[in-house]
């Protein structure tokens, strides 16, 4: 009985160990929307479940979402021009913005994708 106390202490011990506590990390998307007048736009997206963060990144900037809403199905968030809506189940991606740069809802992708070249070092 001391043996088998013994070996089962020794396994969740080692178990604590090992187990280290969940980490937070920036998932990056490539996002691809195509406006009303057919020109296709191509940016990034960064989420971070832990951290209920979202933010948009074109290439040369970053803008950080507000409103932030995560769940299990879809991201939310609203940005100083446009809110916007990502499906996780389907990928999915709709963006709505907030005057009349492209005259309405805007519909396209988004797909899991390593952080693109120039993000910030702290979204990486």
């Amino acid at each position: 009985m001391t043996m088998r106390l013994a070996m089962f202490l020794t396994a969740v011990v080692g178990l604590a160990v090992v187990a280290a506590p969940a980490s937070a990390e920036p998932r990056w998307l490539a996002c691809k929307v195509t406006d009303q007048g057919g020109q296709v736009r191509n940016f990034s997206v960064v989420f971070d479940d832990r951290r209920n963060t979202v933010g948009v990144w074109d290439g040369t900037s970053m803008a950080e979402g507000t409103s932030v809403v995560i769940t299990f199905q879809a991201l939310r968030a609203t940005f100083p021009n446009f809110s916007m809506t990502y499906n996780r189940n389907d990928g999915a991606f709709s963006m709505t913005p907030l005057g009349a740069n492209y005259g309405g809802l805007l519909h396209g992708e988004c797909r899991r994708s390593l952080p693109p070249p120039g993000a910030p070092a702290g979204q990486r």
